[in-house]
């Protein structure tokens, strides 16, 4: 029987600067502290997952370059016992990389990106015949350059990469980059015949089926989320649509029940950074389905995780045990948590 869960795509190194200003251009601005970490759907939500349940076998697939960076990918995934087995080195061409420059005052980040080695990660570097994980998650869509490119048969490389995949009996998860594009309705549901799990922030899945989940205030549009999760499922998805919000969770199954799970109410200076956010509550949300938890027991793990996210700077620093993410439920979880139209 496959056990684990792979996680493919994105991964990047982010190169962490906190500056006094973002200046205009052709102006200077002082650089006052640096440093490095992981980054990317590989490393954030591999590493959270990892965290949450330390006795699950995770490993990534991905490409980096021959470089110092791809070195230091690999020993920070070593470090938190990933398997690197499926990581490929490419010659001439380097890890994919992020500049991140944050303003000191307002703490408000700036990101250049080098796609690198991302940008050619390909079917040929999965290799299906040796995929012996039960669930494989695929992220970012619309970041990764050929995984997102025409494909004849399938309309994406993606989506051939998910079908091979589910004929080899490993259930499929994406996972969707937010930009401003008019790209969502073109490039993600080509992909989504061929997953058993979508996983979305609201943003993201209301530009797949053009449903604005806000109002033009930004308010939330509570009653847009079972409607945009139903236009998704009736796009292909097997099994489950999840999104995710800042306000709440919601799940819904391919006969379109669905539960929605408030999230949790987190007191004033507790939150240090939103970077990887959305990446702990998707490691929730694949621990839940892999173990096939209740969507209210899911839902509040992946809400838990994400909120343990917020209280660090980086991606996954927040994210630790499922019992002590339960905890943090337990703490700050609100009354009225599951919620209907």
């Amino acid at each position: 029987m496959k056990n684990g869960i792979a996680i493919g795509g994105s991964i990047f190194v982010d190169y962490l600067k906190q500056i006094d200003v973002y200046p205009e251009e052709g102006m200077l601005t002082k650089i006052r502290t640096q440093g490095m970490s992981v980054g990317g759907c590989v490393s954030n939500t591999g590493i959270s997952l990892k965290r949450l349940a330390p006795s699950l076998e995770v490993q990534t697939v991905g490409c980096v370059g021959d470089d110092s960076a791809g070195e230091y990918v690999r020993s920070v995934y070593e470090k938190n016992n990933i398997d690197t087995s499926r990581v490929s080195i490419l010659d001439n061409v380097p890890t994919g990389y992020t500049d991140v420059y944050a303003a000191a005052k307002t703490n408000a980040r700036t990101f250049f990106v080098n796609m690198g080695a991302n940008a050619l990660f390909d079917c040929k570097h999965i290799d299906f015949d040796r995929l012996d994980m039960r669930m494989m998650h695929l992220g970012y869509i619309l970041l990764l350059e050929t995984m997102d490119s025409p494909d004849d048969e399938y309309g994406t490389v993606m989506a051939r990469a998910l079908c091979e995949a589910q004929k080899r009996g490993v259930k499929t998860s994406v996972d969707v980059v937010s930009e401003v594009s008019d790209r969502f309705r073109t490039i993600i549901p080509p992909s989504l015949k061929y997953c058993n799990y979508a996983i979305l922030n609201e943003i993201e899945a209301g530009l797949t089926v053009g449903i604005s989940p806000r109002d033009k205030d930004g308010g939330l549009i509570w009653e847009s989320l079972p409607v945009i999760c139903e236009k998704i499922i009736d796009m292909g998805v097997r099994d489950y649509v999840i999104l995710h919000c800042p306000e709440t969770g919601i799940m819904m199954d391919s006969r379109k029940n669905w539960t929605g799970m408030r999230s949790l109410c987190l007191p004033d200076g507790y939150i240090k950074g939103s970077v990887g956010s959305g990446d702990a509550f998707c490691a929730g949300t694949l621990y839940g389905l892999y173990h096939e938890l209740s969507p209210e027991e899911l839902l509040r793990l992946a809400n838990s995780a994400a909120a343990g996210c917020l209280s660090s700077e980086d991606g996954t620093g927040g994210v630790s045990t499922i019992e002590n993410m339960m905890k943090l439920h337990e703490s700050y979880s609100v009354a009225d948590e599951k919620w209907t139209k």
